[in-house]
């Protein structure tokens, strides 16, 4: 339809076509993103019960030989690298150190190489210091530093795989996981026995969920994520992503499709649709887990969610062609290109912010249009639900969670714009900040809250006068009850969100266990994002 203004007797008549028009077209995008979203559920029970009932898990397709006794049978064992990628983390710099030495694999056949871009001194210090003592325990290991951060952390990976020439496998892990000992004994025998398998991902599990309503959030939706969307698409055939960490690569396949490449800020996700697009398969080990440390900082939050939306809308604009030119089945052609990334990394944000939080609010003041009540209420219902599910007690956060959700959606909204448009921003990457959490060394356990840090957000302050306003609107002067406390509630986030009360130590930052005193984090937070965001480079580089 075209709008013309003598096609309508007033701009307000043009106003409401218009928002009809947007109201037709958002209910129709956020039902295909809900029945994309049901869909997968409903895979994931089918796959589920014929587990149960067969005993066969998706990963039993595949072969996974024991291997032999490592005192005696040492060089059977195939060359083993474990990368670990860093970048100002003094929290966890060491303990993950101390886990990548831990692993059980024969000393003779394995390496640990610590890939340390930092420019903060005292993290330079600690890594070299946990460096040499590994190295007088026996243990093989070096660190790699560079002049400059060239490609991120792509650009280090690729670096540090180019002096690994003679290690059959790489396993990388970033600097907040904690792997257990036996995760290479786990992982390492489907490589061997799987030529065609090019790495294996194992499913992240979380070290302070309860830390905040923030992190309680975040879990949902990365269990989810681990537990359905990674566990379906594997099971299935189809596509899943590396996750960047808890994992293991063949190195001849990183090699075969291209290595590392900082084209996007998802080098993981790039490298993983490359190796799918050239025919190696992938396997997704869902009860091998690893733990890791959620961001309880807001400002981290934002600007890893800001990394982790932009960059598969960047790699779905460079890589559609080369997925349509290949010699894929046209079904993984068509479900690679519009469901995975056209509706699960695009559309999916444009619901969150452009439907629920815009086009409902300005139905409120236009008495003459309507949303249909099923669109409004009983499918975000199911739809969230069905994604709490997938975490303990899930239930009880549902509705927070998905308030958060919306109100990220100004964060991620701004980076498929970033992406899309292949703005300057759009290649940003800042390290996510942790503060060690996921340590559990003796000696180390200190349960700490963040203190909550001095930011104003004025996008999520504007938001939340205009939600605000169109509840209020409804509530006194429409009678439209149903929407309004949806609003209201939404409104309150908003607010929440633009003055950082979500942060720990804020309104919406308190522990949901035991009360923490925030000031037992305060050495810990605060020197850390300053260490992320401002420290002087050190004209130092070598490998220790």
């Amino acid at each position: 339809m075209l709008y013309t203004f003598t096609s309508y007797e007033s701009v307000y008549d043009l106003y409401v076509a218009i928002l009809k028009t947007a109201i037709v077209a958002a209910v129709m995008l956020s039902l295909l993103v809900s029945m994309d979203r049901l869909y997968k559920v409903g895979k994931y029970m089918q796959v589920a019960a014929r587990a149960h009932l067969t005993g066969r898990k998706p990963e039993h397709s595949f072969q996974c030989n024991s291997l032999p006794d490592p005192q005696q049978y040492s060089l059977v064992y195939p060359r083993v690298a474990v990368q670990l990628p860093m970048f100002n983390e003094r929290a966890v710099c060491q303990a993950i150190i101390d886990s990548a030495c831990e692993l059980s694999w024969p000393k003779n056949r394995f390496k640990v190489q610590v890939l340390d871009d930092s420019t903060d001194r005292t993290t330079r210090d600690l890594v070299d210091d946990k460096v040499v003592e590994w190295r007088e325990r026996g243990v093989n290991i070096e660190v790699m530093r560079r002049t400059n951060r060239a490609g991120y952390k792509a650009g280090a990976l690729k670096e540090g795989l180019e002096r690994l020439a003679e290690y059959d496998y790489v396993a990388i892990f970033d600097a907040d996981f904690k792997p257990d000992a036996d995760f290479l004994l786990l992982t390492v025998p489907y490589l061997i026995d799987n030529p065609e398998v090019g790495y294996v991902q194992t499913r992240w599990i979380f070290a302070n969920p309860d830390e905040s309503y923030l992190t309680k959030a975040q879990e949902i939706s990365l269990n989810f994520h681990c537990k359905c969307e990674q566990y379906v698409q594997f099971a299935t055939g189809g596509f899943f992503n590396f996750n960047g960490t808890a994992g293991i690569w063949r190195r001849k396949t990183i090699v075969t499709v291209g290595g590392w490449k900082s084209r996007t800020t998802v080098e993981d996700m790039d490298l993983s649709l490359r190796t799918f697009v050239n025919g190696w398969k992938a396997i997704y080990l869902t009860e091998t887990t690893c733990i890791n440390e959620l961001p309880a900082s807001f400002f981290a939050y934002r600007k890893q969610q800001h990394r982790w939306t932009c960059g598969p809308v960047q790699l779905w604009r460079k890589a559609a062609v080369d997925i349509w030119n290949s010699s894929l089945p046209l079904f993984s052609k068509l479900d690679l290109i519009f469901c995975y990334f056209g509706i699960r990394k695009f559309a999916t944000h444009w619901v969150s912010l452009g439907f629920f939080c815009t086009i409902v609010p300005l139905s409120v003041f236009t008495p003459e249009v309507s949303i249909p009540l099923w669109a409004l209420v009983h499918l975000p219902v199911v739809v969230t639900v069905t994604t709490a599910i997938f975490t303990p007690k899930g239930w009880l956060h549902c509705i927070l969670y998905v308030l958060f959700e919306n109100a990220m959606g100004i964060v991620k909204l701004g980076a498929v714009i970033a992406g899309m448009l292949d703005l300057k921003h759009a290649q940003e990457w800042v390290v996510t900040t942790k503060l060690g959490s996921s340590d559990k060394r003796p000696g180390t356990q200190m349960p700490t809250v963040p203190v909550r840090t001095c930011r104003f957000y004025a996008a999520e302050m504007v938001f939340s006068f205009f939600v605000l306003a169109s509840a209020s609107y409804g509530i006194f002067s429409v009678n439209k009850w149903s929407f309004s406390i949806f609003l209201t509630l939404q409104g309150l986030v908003f607010f929440a969100f633009g003055l950082n009360l979500v942060d720990c130590g804020g309104l919406l930052g308190g522990r949901l266990g035991s009360n923490v005193p925030a000031k037992q984090a305060k050495a810990k937070l605060e020197p850390a994002i300053q260490n992320q965001v401002g420290t002087p480079t050190i004209g130092r580089t070598y490998t220790l």
